[in-house]
């Protein structure tokens, strides 16, 4: 039996795919492809459309049945084939889109679902939303991706986590620690920005940098309020702006700024390595020229000088100094600057781990995954906790999906003696798992799941969980290996829907719920270990009652003997 599979997203394109629609499922077909290759030979294609026909006549010819699973939604999923094909669904909504958004056919599912004659759905939740729209007749088969064997290697030689402390991990790319932040309520100072940032060194191109809410590098700003149209205030008497690159040698800023209160038509400090150079503020914007000469590279500009007294009188009360609308930056950069290091050179950055340590991983631009109460709520229950932890793993290849939402909540939820993680890179497996043997509980505040991997794959490695017992995740969440937070329904849209019409549910978490699970979990590791392993031995059986390689590969056998005649 032949397997054609194909996703958008591969292996091989994946380090520099991160965090793009639908790159889950990448790692859905990595899982499936040990029953896949048990029960036949699989062949991957990038053009469906063009090979999959190709290679379905060629196993006529040779009295071969051959099938293509197109692990990826059904608007994205080539009809029209010869081949038998199945789409691959991890879907979280109750509902699924039935009109053809943006005048596009296929946005209508049932057209591309009625053309397959099939699914399989990677949740009980996701087959019942099919089955509304399609009929109760349809054939969906339930049939989660396979994670228990995968990890096998790890549950045999892993230690217990509460007993394997500190617990070492590294990775390249950037790791924000609140450890390596002073904060206070006036004040946000990035103390090393070189072991937080793995930034590329400058080449010597024109960079601009704008600072409106639609812009990028809005979320670059560190000490200042959430950017508006024009632009943004700062809020801290000394700002700072996190710059793209390391730059070097001959550095030319434009600066478009202007003053507020007593800023106007005072002169501050703008800074760079060590290097102060004097700027003027009107009280409108003008642009400023300022040039450095840097003989190491630096990645901070850092504002001075600024005075934030109170004004008299006025409706608006933030503390504001400068506002900033832009930054150009020109000039030659010194290929020979002292610490210049290229980015394939650069070591992987060593991570210390202590106390009882949460983690969560998710796609950071997606509001359904719902990180600012994972953040917030934690920051709350373990305000004056020294050894937790919480790890927020951020699929997603650019910096500015997150780091402007985490520094303003940050700086909110100060002063916590509790540590916040933030890792933005691509884990390889081997550190993957260093990660989850680094955990003691994985977290998930998510409104809607398709599937949730990551919190399967820490269940199969013994790994407890607090999470809501809804969409996907009702499957294979219990009170036996998880403290269930709670959760009701609210509406919202389908996530490609253009017009953002409440067509379909999702549900909303309980808050106060997600606290008092953070402070049952922490009691539960630190003062009763032997239930504490219990709840991971109960996590790691039911992964293997429900994703395991054997129960998968009986459910497919049946599926496709069922509907399509094959005999394995």
């Amino acid at each position: 039996m032949i397997f054609i599979v194909y996703s958008q997203v591969t292996e091989e394109n994946l380090p520099c795919n991160l965090g793009i629609r639908d790159y889950s499922y990448c790692f859905v077909l990595r899982r499936f492809l040990p029953v896949l290759k048990e029960l036949g030979q699989v062949l991957a294609v990038s053009n469906p459309e063009e090979e999959v026909d190709a290679i379905y006549d060629d196993c006529r010819k040779r009295g071969e049945a051959c099938l293509f699973m197109s692990f990826a939604p059904p608007n994205k999923s080539a009809t029209g084939l010869r081949c038998p094909t199945v789409c691959v669904l991890a879907w979280e909504f109750d509902s699924i889109p039935n009109e053809p958004l943006d005048n596009d056919p296929k946005n209508d599912w049932r057209l591309v679902l009625s053309d397959h004659g099939r699914l399989i759905s990677l949740s009980r939740y996701s087959a019942d939303s099919v089955k509304k729209s399609m009929g109760e007749d349809f054939p969906v088969a339930v049939i989660p991706a396979p994670v228990w064997d995968a990890f096998a290697n790890f549950r045999n030689h892993a230690d217990h986590p509460l007993t394997a402390k500190p617990s070492p991990i590294s990775m390249k790319g950037h790791v924000v620690d609140s450890r390596n932040y002073s904060i206070t309520h006036d004040a946000f100072e990035l103390l090393n920005p070189f072991d937080t940032f793995e930034l590329n060194d400058w080449s010597g191109e024109k960079l601009h940098l704008g600072f409106s809410k639609t812009d990028e590098f809005s979320e670059y700003l560190g000490g200042f309020y959430k950017s508006e149209k024009w632009g943004s205030w700062s809020r801290i008497e000394q700002p700072w702006i996190l710059l793209p690159c390391r730059v070097s040698g001959v550095v030319h800023l434009k600066i478009s700024a202007c003053g507020y209160g007593n800023n106007v038509n005072r002169q501050i400090f703008v800074s760079l390595d060590g290097e102060k150079k004097r700027i003027l503020l009107n009280g409108y914007f003008t642009e400023i020229d300022v040039s450095f000469h840097l003989t190491k590279p630096d990645n901070i500009l850092k504002f001075s000088g600024l005075d934030l007294t109170p004004i008299p009188g006025v409706r608006d009360t933030r503390s504001m100094g400068i506002g900033l609308r832009y930054i150009e930056i020109t000039g030659e950069p010194d290929v020979k600057a002292e610490g210049d290091i290229h980015q394939e050179d650069r070591p992987d950055r060593p991570i210390r781990l202590e106390g009882v340590v949460y983690t969560s991983i998710f796609y950071s631009t997606d509001g359904r995954e719902n990180w600012e109460d994972l953040l917030t709520a934690f920051c709350t229950a373990f305000q004056d906790v020294e050894d937790a932890t919480l790890i927020l793993k951020m699929v997603h290849n650019s910096l500015s999906s997150f780091l402007g939402k985490l520094y303003f909540r940050m700086q909110k939820l100060a002063p916590f003696k509790c540590r916040i993680l933030a890792l933005q890179g691509y884990l390889d497996p081997v550190e993957y798992e260093k990660l989850i043997a680094a955990t003691d509980y994985y977290v998930n505040a998510s409104r809607c799941e398709g599937l949730c991997l990551p919190l399967m794959e820490f269940m199969a490695c013994r790994k407890p969980a607090l999470s809501p017992c809804h969409t996907a995740m009702a499957d294979y969440v219990d009170s036996s290996s998880t403290l269930i937070v709670d959760s009701s329904l609210e509406p919202c849209v389908w996530p490609h829907d253009s017009r953002l019409a409440f067509r379909t549910m999702r549900y909303r978490i309980n808050w106060e719920s997600l606290v008092n699970a953070y402070r049952q979990s922490y009691h539960l590791a630190k003062n009763q270990p032997d239930d504490y392993k219990q709840m991971g031995r109960a996590a790691s059986a039911r992964m293997k009652e429900f994703a395991s390689n054997h129960v998968v590969k009986e459910k497919l056998q049946s599926f496709l003997t069922r509907e399509l005649g094959y005999h394995f």
